[in-house]
């Protein structure tokens, strides 16, 4: 292998048992054969510490013992969003915490390990898709366990939203589990789904894949919060495949893990489609967030929206590369990026890159990106009205946050998320003064 870092040595054993039948995703193991991890050189990892990465070493996990979570730890990690759930822990399917009590006919959720045919890579890895597809995607697909899958069948209306959840339970060793998700949105039908990514503080590894399949005139919309211990490292990639005038709306929310990278990569395969990306990123202290987006026009008539922002405090570093591909012969093409970053602290560092590539003429394209501080004159009319400064700061960082959670249409979701916000931005430094922040 032309990567041969402790962390694939440890995870892609010679021991067939342990990983599973690794002919089950020929294409991967290739992959990891012949191209390896990806490394500091790979333009797509511009931003991510991927030598830490590489250096670490993460052992396979075991089996988590039934008493591991309870279901009041569940709910306060995770939240309870009353429909159906299902809940892996440490990357193994827990029926006892799960929840599978359907509201509609027409749906299927079960655990990917239930299934006679496990469902194929959304992608065909190729030597010129190093930007799109890598190594972890691969190791995935080869040392994945157990997983979620969701099937919608045509002109289904699922009323409640689906929750799945992965929770990471430290053991005596730093582990390594590699969870993914299958939703497929079968034509005219509608569900939301909710993906949870928690855990306790310890060092550990979720390698996770999502992949979403929209069919013509479905619609999807798609929660993930990523509240990982502030020990993990957080790789995700989800892929969104849609077909002729569908329609998805994703939101990310990281909060969680030392190291985290958020890739998002869509096709818009069928004319009329339209997708819109949300994404919100806390990183403090030392925490590493890096945001990766994909939107590939591939055909015509088709928009695409994405929206990022991020607030970055004490010593940490957040960054936001969004790409927009228009393919040649397509028509009537939409396409806008706006990213936001707001450093609290002078250490802070953000990074921002727009990457278009565009191949057509009858094109709309715009992008936007800010990285500023917290406005003075705000600070300043809200101290000459008798709010102190700690109290002024925290109403600006709020109304900058409230855009991207007023927008979460699950009111218990909102209310979760608001809460571990609120959590999240208690447990930074206090801030500095006016004069040392302006």
């Amino acid at each position: 292998m032309i990567t041969t870092s402790p962390l694939l040595e440890r995870l892609v054993p010679d021991d067939t048992a342990l990983l599973g039948e690794r002919s089950s995703a020929p294409g991967a193991e290739a992959w990891l054969e012949t191209i390896g991890l990806p490394t500091a050189r790979d333009e797509a990892w511009k931003y991510t510490p991927i030598d830490k990465i590489l250096a670490a070493t993460f052992d396979p996990v075991s089996k988590p013992t039934p008493d591991a979570v309870d279901l009041a730890m569940l709910n306060e990690l995770a939240g309870d969003h009353r429909g159906p759930r299902l809940v892996f822990i440490n990357g193994f399917f827990a029926p006892e915490l799960s929840r599978n009590a359907m509201v509609n006919a027409g749906v299927n959720c079960c655990n990917e390990a239930a299934l006679t045919i496990k469902p194929s890579g959304p992608y065909v890895a190729t030597a010129a898709d190093r930007t799109r597809f890598d190594g972890f995607q691969a190791l995935n697909q080869i040392a994945g366990r157990d997983g979620a899958v969701v099937l919608v069948d045509r002109d289904t209306h699922v009323r409640e939203p689906i929750h799945v959840v992965y929770l990471s339970v430290p053991g005596a060793r730093p582990a390594a589990t590699h969870p993914r998700t299958l939703l497929r949105a079968a034509t005219s039908s509608e569900v939301t789904l909710i993906e949870t990514y928690a855990g306790f503080d310890g060092p550990g590894l979720t390698n996770a894949a999502t992949t979403i399949v929209v069919e013509p005139g479905a619609v999807v919309t798609h929660y993930k919060v990523q509240a990982e211990g502030a020990g993990a490292t957080h790789l995700a990639h989800t892929n969104i495949r849609q077909a002729c005038g569908s329609s998805v709306r994703s939101c990310s929310f990281m909060l969680g893990a030392g190291i985290a990278r958020n890739a998002v990569d869509v096709v818009l395969g069928g004319n009329d489609a339209t997708v819109e990306l949300d994404g919100l990123y806390l990183p403090n202290v030392t925490q590493r967030h890096d945001n990766v987006i994909t939107v590939e026009h591939a055909a015509s008539a088709c928009t695409s929206r994405q929206q990022f922002k991020g607030v970055i405090d004490d010593h940490a570093r957040g960054s936001f590369s969004g790409r927009i591909i228009v393919q040649p012969g397509t028509t009537a093409t939409d396409a806008a990026q706006t990213s936001r970053s707001l450093l609290l602290k002078p250490t802070a560092e953000a990074d921002t890159r727009p990457w278009l590539e565009i191949f057509a003429e009858d094109v709309k394209c715009t992008h936007g990106a800010a990285v500023g501080r917290l406005d003075s004159e705000a600070l300043f009319y809200l101290r000459t009205r008798g709010i102190s400064e700690h109290d002024a700061r925290t109403l600006l960082i709020q109304a900058f946050i409230a855009g991207m959670t007023e927008a979460v249409q699950p009111m218990m979701l909102r209310s979760h998320l608001d809460a571990a916000i609120a959590t999240k931005r208690s447990s930074g430094t206090p801030p500095l003064s006016t004069e040392g922040s302006a």
